[in-house]
């Protein structure tokens, strides 16, 4: 794995975060042997410390997560210490679109107002990351509601305007989502031109009066979080250790985004073994690409084509002879890995990803007893392996005063909430250093907030497999059948005729299904019944 890279002999690492205005006390290490410690930081004190009720899950304070159905887009609200002295985090609000529901993030935020804003307050709001399906709910008028009534704010190194490096990746991204926007402004009806559209949706919606424009309606959105809530931000870095005053019982692990550059563009290549289903998807692209062009083709505009026409292939009987040899497996390494014509999608994806592997991911620890619930937002591969960094670890004192050492790998063990990475796309859940680190499968539950018919209908027309087959499967396996998502409810076994689910048939058998079912139905401390949301509590 790439080392992270240091500009001088000593740098400087967070020891704690989460005070009322956003500012950290930072420690200088020496590089080698560097450690994330955990230090007291001066927060604003509680109003009360007294039990409003007793707490009918015992002694332990409960957590609960309620994941909104707003279609293929992020929403989730996480309180702690249910039923007594709750606080409330709101990871995200956004989304791309809904197929399936009536649920618009308006629906959210009237539900955060009655349940929440009208009594009390939202205590942190946390915003992961410059994607639409993210953060598209904080440009809408009802958000207003908030403002004022939020404590913290808290986002990733990568949005603070005045560090240098976050300067530089902005400036980068910038640039090639231009470079992109003018690309599917000249061509919008050419199937690169809609697929470059649609993966620029990620970034926002073009504004009316200007149709380059497309990462304007995300910026709104992410200058709304960062100066119209009413607070000042904390801006966290990988290694930062969050025990705040107000959230007594439990940590909060700042896993990611990384600085090493090299490991921000680390989004997986063809072949990892490290992603599930990348292999297949690098098959797929290949068979897409090499495929024998159609009458409709040649007809297409010449500046679509590699070479010129007297050079294509032309007779039926070559196409039907060459292509089965030039489609092998054993081939592959013959080919250009992109492919000419899909350059624009390339670099599409690029920034995508790119935007992706700086996502703010946390895990969250319930101190009493270790569990843990992960969200990664929409981390891609260089932001996973960077948290089993050797150098990236925390010192713990523990009950007895002795300190313990704290790694990812140990947080992933004691893992029993994961909120699944972009949609469970094949990309963004980590294999190795990530899924499999996830011991307790007799607790472990997965959350994909999906809306797979939407994502079907994205360009090239059912290309986005979300949730994708290979990464679906393992976590049927690995959570004993407990997967929810915000379009079906509980994981179940596609019907034949179902269109939308045609790709994940024949997951299981009839006997493996009948058992995840019984797990499911005995996992009663999460519900599926709501159509606002989908809860878990971790009692």
């Amino acid at each position: 794995m790439a080392k992270r890279k240091s500009a001088g002999k000593n740098v400087k690492t967070r020891s704690q975060a989460g005070t009322k205005a956003g500012g950290t006390k930072r420690k200088n290490t020496k590089r080698k042997n560097v450690v994330r410690k955990a230090g007291k930081r001066k927060t604003s004190k509680r109003k009360s410390t007294k039990r409003k009720k007793t707490s009918p899950h015992g002694d332990l304070p409960a957590v609960r997560v309620r994941m909104f159905r707003q279609g293929l887009g992020d929403c989730f609200l996480v309180t702690f210490d249910v039923g007594r002295d709750e606080r409330h985090m709101l990871i995200d609000c956004g989304t791309l679109g809904n197929k399936v529901s009536d649920v618009k993030t308006n629906d959210i935020v009237e539900h955060l107002e009655s349940k929440i804003l009208n009594n009390g307050r939202l205590h942190v709001v946390v915003a992961t990351h410059e994607h639409q399906d993210h953060l598209s709910a904080f440009r809408t008028k009802a958000m207003k509601a908030l403002v004022g009534k939020v404590d913290h704010v808290w986002l990733a190194w990568t949005e603070k305007p005045d560090d240098p490096d976050a300067q530089t990746l902005a400036k980068y991204r910038n640039d090639l989502g231009e470079a992109l926007a003018e690309i599917a402004a000249a061509s919008p009806d050419s199937d690169v031109g809609k697929q470059v559209h649609d993966l620029m949706g990620f970034a926002g919606e073009p504004a009316d009066d200007d149709p380059l424009g497309f990462a304007k309606t995300v910026n709104e959105a992410m200058e709304f979080v960062r100066k119209g809530l009413g607070v000042e931000p904390t801006y966290h870095d990988q290694g930062d250790l969050i025990e705040a005053d107000w959230l007594p019982g439990f940590r909060i692990y700042v896993l990611g985004p990384p600085r090493d550059k090299e490991l921000l563009k680390d989004l997986g290549k063809h072949g990892s073994d490290e992603l599930y289903g990348l292999m297949h998807a690098a098959k797929l692209h290949a068979a897409t690409a090499a495929r024998p062009l159609s009458a409709a083709d040649e007809e297409s505009s010449e500046l679509e084509q590699p070479f010129d026409s007297r050079f294509r292939l032309c007779d039926e009987q070559q196409k039907r002879q060459l292509y089965p040899d030039y489609c092998d497996a054993k081939q592959l390494w013959r080919s250009v890995d992109i492919g000419w014509m899909n350059m624009a999608t390339h670099f599409a994806l690029q920034l995508d990803s790119l935007t992706n592997n700086t996502s703010l991911a946390l895990a969250i620890e319930r101190i009493a007893d270790g569990k843990v619930l992960l969200f990664p937002a929409d981390a891609q591969q260089g932001n996973w392996l960077s948290w089993h960094d050797p150098e990236l670890y925390w010192s713990i004192a523990d009950a007895n005063g002795e300190t313990r050492k704290i790694t990812a790998a140990d947080l992933l063990a004691r893992t029993v909430f994961y909120k699944v990475g972009h949609h469970a796309s094949h990309n963004a859940t980590a294999r190795g250093r990530g899924l499999e680190l996830m011991a307790n499968e007799d607790e472990l539950t997965a959350f994909i907030p999906v809306d797979r018919k939407l994502a079907l209908g994205r360009n090239p027309k059912g290309s986005w497999q979300m949730p994708a087959r290979p990464l679906y499967l393992r976590l049927l396996q690995k959570c004993q059948g407990r997967v929810v998502r915000a379009d079906t409810g509980w994981a179940a076994k596609a019907g034949p005729t179902d269109k939308t689910e045609k790709a994940l048939r024949d997951l299981a058998g009839d006997t493996q299904w009948a058992a995840w079912k019984q797990s499911q139905t005995a996992a009663t401390h999460i519900r599926t019944d709501n159509k606002l949301f989908a809860e878990y509590l971790l009692e």
